[in-house]
């Protein structure tokens, strides 16, 4: 995808905008405030933060679309812009600001590292300053039809007397970026559950880059039903009050949702317990690096296991 494409996708998604609007509304006082936006693109985010009455903006963005925020500014005169064409985690000047905020979430909310972007600009921020999102949950649901396997699930069907096995495993141990229906996940968010709870916000410790947490989903709710894999979504909370959601449950976004597959699928049974273990690891060594291990469990009995890894699904 070209940035340009990338921009146009964001700038088209009016839900993400009105909310960001607000939230900058919400905290921006006008004339006293200075303001922080890192991964800038196109500038949008800083333009709202100035007609707002924000005294002072700074834009941070690594790529050529910073000069091309820099000509939409003089275009619109919009002044009270700074540009830092940079990494902000490259950055060394001493800025003491307001409001960061950074909209640097990906349809794996963590794939634009978002938490080590947040984590790090709070050195950039003044005693009172607030960062923007300031929490990001992510949700997790067991998805119970079979559309998104079967697209994705290619092997083997090719035919041809070909055993593709070995490369059917490398594919599916990866993620997926697809539109999850509620369809897909029983017509319903009843199973959905919260994974990862990460509090981004200056006063809060900060969160670790890479966690794991364990769920349970008792057979009762998915008897008679065959586990094909997970769906991830994230909700992310910019201010009090605002917060914009990537659910399948709610209004759609230009973000997608998220499809973990699995090499077979689960057939719970009244009484069974699956279990699904979830790591996310996003450190700078590593990049990015989704795990997700599932047991199927009668009585105290492990009767099914698969473990797949983003990592493992790399050629």
């Amino acid at each position: 995808m070209s940035e340009i494409e990338l921009h146009r996708k964001l700038l088209g998604d009016a839900a993400r905008n009105q909310a960001f609007h607000a939230a900058l509304r919400t905290v921006i006082a006008p004339g006293r405030s200075t303001v922080l936006d890192i991964g800038a693109g196109t500038g949008f985010l800083s333009f709202l933060a100035r007609r707002l009455g924000a005294r002072q903006v700074t834009l941070v963005e690594y790529s050529d679309a910073l000069e091309l925020a820099e000509g939409l500014a003089r275009r619109n005169r919009i002044d009270g812009l700074s540009f830092i064409k940079a990494h902000s985690g490259e950055l060394r000047r001493k800025l003491a600001v307001d409001i960061v905020v950074t909209e640097t979430l990906g349809n794996y909310a963590l794939e634009e590292n978002f938490l080590e972007t947040a984590i790090d600009a709070r050195r950039f921020l003044k005693a009172d300053g607030i960062v923007i999102p300031g929490r990001l949950r992510q949700f997790v649901a067991p998805v119970v039809g079979d559309r998104l396997q079967k697209e994705i699930d290619i092997w083997p069907a090719v035919g041809f007397d070909l055993d593709l096995a070995p490369a059917r495993r490398i594919s599916l141990n990866n993620m997926y970026v697809r539109s999850v229906e509620p369809s897909d996940l029983g017509g319903d968010g009843s199973q959905a559950l919260l994974w990862d709870d990460l509090d981004v916000r200056p006063q809060r410790p900060a969160p670790a880059s890479a966690r794991r947490r364990t769920l349970q989903w008792r057979g009762a709710a998915l008897a008679g039903r065959r586990i094909e894999g997970y769906a991830l979504w994230w909700e992310a909370e910019l201010v009090e009050g605002i917060t914009i959601s990537t659910s399948p449950f709610a209004a759609p976004t230009h973000w997608q949702q998220i499809y973990l597959p699995l090499l077979e699928p689960l057939a719970p049974q009244d009484g069974d317990l699956v279990e699904l273990t979830l790591g996310s690891d996003t450190r700078p060594e590593v990049g990015v690096r989704v795990s997700w291990k599932t047991r199927l469990l009668r009585g105290d009995k492990p009767i099914g296991e698969q473990s797949l890894d983003s990592l493992r699904g790399q050629l």
